[in-house]
């Protein structure tokens, strides 16, 4: 089966061979192999990107730590509640003077952040150690760009413009 594209006709993969499929089998290959890194702290993946980025930006608020952790405010929720009743990060309490609330992280949140800062980053440099800087280069530029064209796609709004044939379903 084949279709088309802006350069011509290309054919339909299997799903396995779609790049999508290999962006995802990363994506969790790398959220599995974080998560063993961090299990002993009791984090895993998304809460080690939250200390991150907070040890990175100092104080912040909830708005721009979403922001930074490509969620929304509404999923920041939950794993900020979590981190906050361990005593990892601070936040004062709701109050209808404050409205941004900011957020920093406490001495133990400085110290898990710098843990797990360190295991992470020595899981990638494993996990890329046998790539060439020209290639670690070339694949930056390439998966940005093709974050880049995902992201203009969800702003477009990605539903197909037309109807699909009946055999691509």
């Amino acid at each position: 089966m084949s279709g088309t594209s802006p350069t011509g006709p290309i054919a339909v993969r299997e799903t396995t061979e779609r790049i999508m499929y290999l962006i995802h089998r990363t994506r969790v290959a790398t959220a599995e192999a974080v998560n063993a890194e961090l299990a002993d702290l009791g984090l895993n993946g998304t809460l080690s990107l939250i200390l991150e980025t907070i040890f990175e930006l100092g104080e912040t608020n909830a708005a721009e730590l979403a922001r930074r952790c490509l969620v929304t405010r509404q999923a920041l929720t939950g794993p900020l509640n979590d981190l906050q009743s361990r005593g990892l990060v601070q936040r004062p309490e709701p109050s209808t003077r404050v409205r941004v609330r900011p957020i920093t992280l406490t001495a133990e949140g400085r110290e898990a952040a710098g843990i797990a800062r360190l295991r992470v980053g020595e899981a990638e440099r494993r996990s890329i150690a046998s790539f060439e800087q020209g290639e670690l280069d070339q694949l930056r530029r390439l998966l940005t760009r093709h974050a880049a064209a995902w992201e203009e796609l969800a702003r477009d709004g990605a539903a197909p413009r037309g109807r699909a044939p009946r055999s691509a379903w």
